[in-house]
């Protein structure tokens, strides 16, 4: 098994270069991340635009998923 001297959880605003600086000191770092590297904000949550396309996606499943009923 792989040892580490640290893992960091989330790419979000710190993990990443959190994770560079700790390398950079000669540690051994594991970076964990379940989703889509750079976390919610730069994702999902914060961009503006970003919202928006979450937005459309969730309205076309839900269109979707409605006319699926009606068959």
């Amino acid at each position: 098994m792989k040892k580490f001297d640290a893992i960091v959880t989330g790419t979000g605003q710190a993990g990443p270069s959190l994770s560079a600086r700790l390398a950079n000191a000669g540690m051994q770092v594991a970076v964990v991340e379940r989703k889509l590297f750079g976390g919610t904000c730069v994702n999902t949550g914060c961009i503006p635009t970003k919202t928006l396309i979450g937005s459309v996606r969730r309205t076309k499943t839900v269109a979707l998923m409605d006319s699926k009923k009606s068959l």
